[in-house]
């Protein structure tokens, strides 16, 4: 058995920070299923052999047993409970004094009664899903166990950005639990801007472009064939240039950043899932987490916007920071420019104006 566990949850399962603006609510699953499937080679085996490391609760309190049974709806049969007491965040360690805890729940219930109080078979009969719920709190018999408090410390680390956990890492030797996680824009940001793809039923979790904010791109009229050419330049021309250059611009930087970077170093193109996140890629270098904005232009000259979330972010993260600025983005072959915060933060003084001009 190896030292290190990783795996990742079901997208979308375990969110914090997010202003519930839908009118049915949505609310994170905080569970992944992980024997959905009747083909045993889908089923999540990584997660499964969580069973075998030492953050596995040899022997359970019954009243932790029964808590974890309380805390969510399906399923009625406790396997396994895992209990964290050291955390770290994206690799740092998390300041908080509370343990975090998840569980494997197994479906045992043949007959399900749905909400017209008839009783129909369970075609999930044996499912097993690793659950983390958000209000998991148990503090008897030596267990300090508050998911909340924990979620709520990630929160204040990390700047008070609104997160989704991506994924999780453990570390047999120093009982480690590590949060992969992702910022998805300020604390209480509309949940429908968050993700851009659809889940469930209806309209939740379908992000809605008109209450995108987008602060990436800047286009230039006078050298834009399509604006040029306008006779009346309208905002929807406009929008849909800033979007088309900014699609272009970070999928250029991530190419380049695949080729620099080590197969390790888990490199993710953020803003394509999150498009509220207050930077657009994110890596690992040396054990540090690493943080890239691109601002994209069809022109020449390297001039930016920077919305006040973005710089929120790059003063928290000054060291990891940094911003590609890609000119002429629309050409065969585009050019480029790296600049550190403290780059920025000097173009910032030299040019009082709400764009920095590099």
């Amino acid at each position: 058995m190896k030292n290190k566990i990783r795996f990742r949850i079901d997208e979308k399962s375990l969110f914090i920070g997010t202003y519930n603006d839908y009118n049915k609510g949505q609310t994170a699953t905080v569970a992944t299923p992980l024997n959905q499937s009747k083909d045993e080679r889908k089923w999540r085996k990584d997660i499964l052999e969580l069973r075998n490391y030492n953050c596995n609760v040899y022997n359970p309190p019954e009243m932790l047993v029964n808590q974890c049974k309380n805390s969510s709806h399906s399923g009625n049969v406790i396997d396994n409970v895992f209990v964290f007491t050291n955390i770290t965040l994206d690799g740092v360690k998390l300041n908080t004094r509370s343990q975090f805890a998840m569980y494997f729940k197994r479906e045992t219930d043949e007959f399900i009664t749905k909400l017209d109080g008839t009783k129909t078979r369970n075609t999930h009969l044996g499912r097993i899903k690793l659950h983390y719920p958000i209000n998991f709190n148990f503090k008897t018999d030596g267990f300090n166990i508050d998911n909340n408090d924990v979620l709520k410390s990630i929160m204040n680390q990390n700047g008070g950005f609104a997160f989704v956990v991506r994924g999780f890492e453990y570390f047999q030797d120093t009982k480690t639990l590590n949060f992969i996680t992702s910022l998805i824009g300020p604390n209480g940001i509309p949940l429908s801007t968050v993700f851009r793809r659809k889940k469930g039923k209806g309209k939740k979790l379908m992000i809605d472009p008109s209450k995108v904010v987008d602060n990436d791109y800047v286009v230039v009229v006078e050298q834009s064939p399509d604006i040029q050419e306008s006779s009346n330049v309208s905002y929807e021309l406009i929008n849909r240039t800033r979007v088309e250059n900014g699609k272009i611009g970070e999928n250029f930087v991530f190419e380049i950043l695949k080729e620099k970077l080590a197969d390790d170093s888990e490199l993710y193109h953020t803003s394509l899932y999150f498009p509220q996140s207050p930077y657009d890629i994110e890596y690992i270098e040396n054990g540090e987490k690493k943080y890239v904005e691109v601002k994209s232009t069809s022109g020449t000259k390297p001039i930016f916007n920077m919305s006040s979330g973005e710089l929120k972010f790059m003063e928290k993260y000054r060291d990891s920071y940094k911003l590609y600025m890609v000119t002429e983005v629309k050409d065969e072959f585009p050019k480029y420019k790296e600049y550190t915060y403290y780059d920025i933060i000097k173009m910032k003084k030299e040019y009082p104006s709400v764009k920095f001009y590099a």
